[in-house]
């Protein structure tokens, strides 16, 4: 028996559908050329296989919606497996984020501000007595924090859009807490110097890229640059030198003009993260950063694994690292242009087929591990 809508189109009861017509990017977004969209319900090749967003919104079911999301992540925390209420937290931050206006609407401002006023208190309160809890803060950014020693990667306030960034004295109180600062490039998302004269008038190091603000004579001879290498370990001590910290300074890239330090740093008890930057491989042969990548996994026990959801091939990465976990971060970075806020629908989609535990966190959010050593083999 054909259904009632199938019956009235075969009999003429019912007129054809119009064609879409292609819809256009939001706002004065301008799509590349290798990014115009095959098909017409999407504005950029990059959205197909996100649901299209919209244009804009009330401030009414964004001001719900923050408040669903805020109430969804404060009951139901990262875990592995994750819960499936998280990840629909998760893709609704999405949809608000890829408003073009979200930036500057003071709703958002507001719940990021927000988020992390509570992760930097939370940090404040917390005294790790075994494993490491790990924060994920803004957007690349995060604190490490073992029973011996606390140290941050890539750490900004946040946007230059007034009411988007963290507070001074709350940057202040975060920097308290931290014995280290591990900077992978020179982008505005991943360094910056309101932060770095925090740590350098705390008497922290400061372990930057490859000649970082160099002819700045405020940070001149203050910054560390270590050799970067694929097989040297280097040593910084923090806490007056009651610690040390060990750290290899692998020699990445973003495309091939930007120096990208990806840092594996290993604390005193032996915990190692690796966090990747904006690592980008724009090609892929003999001599590349895959050639190195593919053996990290073979010189170091990496514990977890901090990379760019967005890096090109980052199933690749994840393999040759071979963590015990992934915590991705990047997702909704704020300074893109809303066709380059990779979402945390894409990050679901492209780690679906990587065989690895994986933590998936916002703003503020944190992951307490706890290393899983392998089972032994063998007879009793």
């Amino acid at each position: 028996m054909l259904r009632p809508l199938v019956f009235l189109a075969l009999t003429g009861g019912l007129s054809a559908l119009p064609a879409l017509s292609q819809i256009v990017p939001p706002g004065k977004v301008q799509v590349p050329d290798d990014e115009k969209p095959s098909k017409p319900f999407v504005w950029s090749e990059r959205r197909l296989l996100t649901a299209p967003e919209l244009f804009d919104a009330p401030d009414e079911w964004v001001d719900r919606s923050l408040q669903w999301v805020d109430f969804i992540l404060a009951n139901y925390h990262p875990s592995i497996p994750e819960h499936p209420l998280r990840r629909a937290a998760l893709i609704r931050l999405d949809d608000i984020l890829h408003l073009e206006s979200a930036p500057r609407n003071q709703l958002v401002q507001k719940f990021y501000v927000n988020r992390m006023r509570r992760a930097i208190e939370e940090i404040e309160q917390t005294k790790v007595v075994s494993g490491m809890r790990i924060w994920k803060l803004y957007n690349c950014g995060f604190l490490v924090r073992t029973p011996t020693v606390s140290y941050v990667f890539d750490i900004v306030p946040g946007l230059s859009i007034p009411g988007f960034a963290v507070p001074p004295e709350l940057m202040e109180r975060l920097v308290k807490q931290a014995d280290a600062h591990f900077i992978s490039h020179f982008h505005n998302d991943h360094a910056n110097q309101s932060v770095v004269r925090l740590f350098l008038a705390q008497d922290k190091p400061v372990i930057a890229a490859e000649g970082l603000w160099k002819n700045l004579p405020e940070f001149a001879g203050k910054l560390i640059y270590p050799q970067r290498s694929t097989d040297i370990v280097h040593s910084v001590p923090v806490r007056g030198g009651s610690q040390t910290l060990k750290f290899v300074a692998y020699p990445g890239h973003q495309g091939a003009p930007v120096l990208n330090n990806l840092h594996l740093v290993i604390s005193p008890e032996g915990f190692s993260v690796l966090q990747t930057g904006d690592q980008w491989n724009d090609e892929d042969k003999p001599g590349s950063d895959f050639d190195w990548i593919a053996q990290i996994g073979r010189q170091h026990k990496v514990d977890v694994l901090l990379p760019n959801a967005w890096s090109r091939e980052v199933g690749r990465i994840v393999r040759g690292v071979n963590p015990q976990l992934v915590i991705t971060s990047h997702e909704n970075e704020m300074s893109h242009t809303v066709d380059h806020r990779e979402d945390y629908t894409q990050t679901y989609t492209r780690f679906w087929a990587v065989p690895y535990p994986l933590a998936v966190m916002t703003w503020g959010e944190s992951y307490h591990f706890h290393r899983v050593e392998a089972p032994k083999l063998g007879l009793r």
